[in-house]
């Protein structure tokens, strides 16, 4: 009977799909007095239904240009203003709701700002001060662990196999600080592996977890397994920031924002659960469900893994 779950959950995972974590990004470039060089990078995905820039009224555009990479479209022109922009707002339409979008301004006198839109909040308004810390990496790191499902799902199926707050503190912090590590080091170049290869093995993750949690005789999940894990994962928050790229000069502590961001989030899905499955855990309705919970996750994983080896190939 169980291995017809299975099968049938497998079939299902496969209308289930990951987000990509990749946000749009806006980069202005002052070159002189309130003239801008400006690039605007998008996803492939939504080049019919492209972002669109509404700049202060005393400010216009050029012609635009548009390139592309593997994964975004790239559109560069001039923005040139009669004064300054700060102060002013900048308002971003047409964006998904599954879409951010990060905003980069570099001005002549070698200030900064930085911040991001998302739905709930269209509308920029630039200061006048120059930003004292690069905050808007917080909610990127933030919302790339809230909208990345592969990300989440994995921390779900860990929960099921950890008993005790003792051991679910130490398999957290174990999962943390190897995220942590693997990130900076592959944000500063220090260690590369192909993004591909890390999503395929991040995917081989959610599988092993899913299976250890359907094994009900199962009761212990060491910190180093955690750790492990968080080697590989800490690639993958990595590859999604290296998308962005940071354009400022504090990039210790945009990466440690970015970070903070992620565990923010963290621990925001992690108490539900927890307490969920420490009052309920005995319930045998409760544990039936765990079971498909798990199975099911385990049937996306699999898909997931299928489909991203197979693009390492295409």
């Amino acid at each position: 009977m169980k291995k017809i779950y299975f099968f049938f959950l497998f079939i299902f995972s496969f209308y289930s799909h990951t987000h990509e974590f990749n946000p749009a990004h806006l980069i202005l470039n002052e070159e002189s007095n309130f003239s801008y060089s400006v690039k605007l990078f998008y996803p492939q995905q939504y080049k019919y239904n492209s972002p669109e820039i509404l700049y202060p009224s005393n400010c216009i555009t050029s012609k635009v240009s548009k390139s592309s990479n593997i994964k975004n479209i790239i559109e560069s022109y001039k923005l040139e203003c009669s004064e300054d922009i700060k102060g002013k707002d900048i308002r971003f339409e047409n964006l998904d709701f599954l879409t951010d979008a990060l905003l980069s301004i570099n001005f002549i006198d070698g200030s900064s700002y930085e911040s991001i839109a998302g739905s709930r909040n269209l509308e920029i308004t630039i200061p006048l001060e120059q930003s004292v810390y690069p905050v808007a990496y917080f909610n990127l790191g933030f919302d790339h662990l809230l909208k990345g499902i592969d990300h989440i799902v994995f921390l779900i199926c860990l929960i099921f196999l950890v008993y005790g707050f003792i051991n679910l503190v130490k398999v957290i912090t174990a999962f943390t600080v190897a995220h942590s590590i693997t990130l900076s080091l592959s944000f500063l170049g220090i260690v590369t592996i192909s993004q591909s290869v890390i999503e395929a093995l991040i995917a081989l993750t959610i599988i092993f977890v899913a299976l250890d949690a359907v094994d009900s005789k199962n009761k212990k999940f060491p910190w180093y397994y955690a750790f492990g894990f968080g080697l590989l994962h800490g690639f993958g928050f990595s590859g999604a920031l290296s998308e962005i790229g940071i354009n400022n000069n504090e990039l210790a502590l945009s990466l440690l924002f970015f970070n903070v961001g992620i565990e923010i989030a963290q621990l925001a899905i992690i108490p539900i659960p927890f307490l969920i499955i420490y009052f309920f855990n005995n319930n045998k309705v409760f544990q039936n469900i765990k079971y498909l919970i798990a199975m099911s996750i385990g049937g996306i994983g699999v898909y997931w893994f299928i489909d991203r080896v197979i693009g390492i190939f295409l």
